[in-house]
């Protein structure tokens, strides 16, 4: 009698494995789906929510040398949705220069003083809109 509990057991524990694997076949293409489709959610709506870059690398311009008067930096910018942008910047209280345009791009800009903030700024095209605005600054 003792054994035929034993197989009993066994039988069980098969069956209960056998289900388990059973689920496990059946829930891990389901989940693949799922998690595919989410990404594809995600990407989309992503996509049509692109938002505007620019910064500068390095920033704050490290002081350099004190008999280095001008810093340099590189302003990236990405107006995030292909459409053509200009890249103004606008030195302490000096009206805004005009530096370039395009999608996107970047410049090196090799001007950078001391006790200056120099705002760049990124519009859509011919100043309809502002869409970003950086301040750079150097050390001291």
């Amino acid at each position: 009698m003792a054994q035929s509990i034993e197989i009993s057991y066994g039988q069980a524990i098969r069956r209960i494995h056998c289900v388990r694997c059973v689920a496990l076949l059946l829930g891990f293409p389901i989940c693949l789906f799922l998690c595919a489709c989410d990404g594809v959610r995600r990407h989309t709506t992503q996509g049509s929510a692109a938002k505007p870059i620019l910064f500068a690398e390095p920033n704050p311009v490290p002081a350099g040398d004190p008999d280095q008067p001008l810093g340099t930096t590189v302003i990236t910018w990405n107006t995030g949705d292909e459409a053509i942008g200009d890249l103004y910047v606008k030195v302490n209280r000096s009206p805004e220069v005009f530096l370039g345009s395009g999608p996107s791009g970047t410049s090196k800009i090799a001007w950078i003083q001391f006790d200056s903030t120099y705002e760049f700024r990124l519009y859509a095209k011919k100043h309809s809109k502002l869409l970003a605005k950086l301040d750079v600054t150097r050390d001291n």
